[in-house]
């Protein structure tokens, strides 16, 4: 069927390299790399279909249908090859790609990726948002606790820009990304991916379950030698508290 397209953040020029986001997320994941990578290359930070400025998810769409969308959209913003990062969900998603568009994807970079399954027994608590016609302070309050508890390592402010960053994505998400990230498809398309393929996860990412050891030691079983960094004083969004860190680790592999 034909994909309706999505929509993007588009910075720099030369060789593409392409983001795909988080769940409940946008191209804003990306907000503080942008820039960086855009000195080097075409920066393509896509919207993924049911977030942000994209158009809506078909009711009942199945997952790999979803991936076909998403895919049809790298490979045409792609050209002769790309640069390819996915975060979270999107690291599901990259992966996914990766091992279907093989050498048209030049070097992959996952960051926390999802793809592992249903971390059954993963307890996080969760403040429940009110809904928009509720207080703003209350609404904030809730939105920057659970930035805490999922999201980042330590509670933001509640005027932190960051907090406006997440009610935007969460008002503009209409896609459950967990029929997608809570798949076991990331072991198996490390295998089958030719592209290289670099690891990172915040030292303090909650999300990772039973434990970031845990899922560093079955990526390495999947796909020895390929390079994993744990970087400190990092959540699960590694790329947006510890950007200096990513992007220098993002060029030195990508322009390797």
């Amino acid at each position: 069927m034909p994909w309706s397209a999505l929509a993007a953040r588009t910075e720099g020029n030369g060789a593409p390299f392409i983001l795909l986001h988080g769940g409940v997320g946008s191209s804003s994941h990306w907000t503080r790399n942008i820039e960086a990578l855009a000195r080097h290359y075409r920066v393509v930070a896509f919207d993924l279909p049911g977030y942000g400025a994209s158009p809506d998810v078909p009711e009942n769409l199945e997952p790999e249908h979803y991936i076909d969308w998403v895919a049809a959209a790298v490979d045409e913003a792609a050209g002769d090859g790309c640069e390819l990062a996915g975060f979270s969900f999107g690291g599901a998603i990259a992966a996914r790609i990766a091992a279907r568009l093989g050498a048209r994807i030049r070097h992959l970079s996952l960051l926390a990726p999802g793809g592992f399954g249903a971390p059954k027994g993963r307890v996080i608590p969760t403040v429940k948002v009110p809904s928009l016609g509720a207080p703003s302070r209350e609404r904030r309050q809730a939105v920057a606790a659970n930035l805490a508890g999922w999201m980042l390592s330590a509670l933001p402010g509640v005027d932190d820009e960051v907090v406006d960053m997440q009610i935007y994505n969460i008002d503009h998400a209409r896609f459950d990304s967990r029929r997608v990230s809570l798949r076991e498809t990331l072991l198996e398309d490390l295998r089958r991916m030719t592209a290289p393929v670099q690891l990172m996860w915040g030292a303090r990412d909650a999300l990772a379950y039973p434990s970031i050891d845990a899922r560093v030691d079955a990526c390495r079983a999947a796909r020895p030698g390929m390079p994993i960094e744990l970087i400190e004083k990092a959540g699960h969004w590694v790329q947006f508290e510890q950007p200096e860190r990513v992007n220098e680790l993002l060029l030195k592999f990508h322009r390797s």
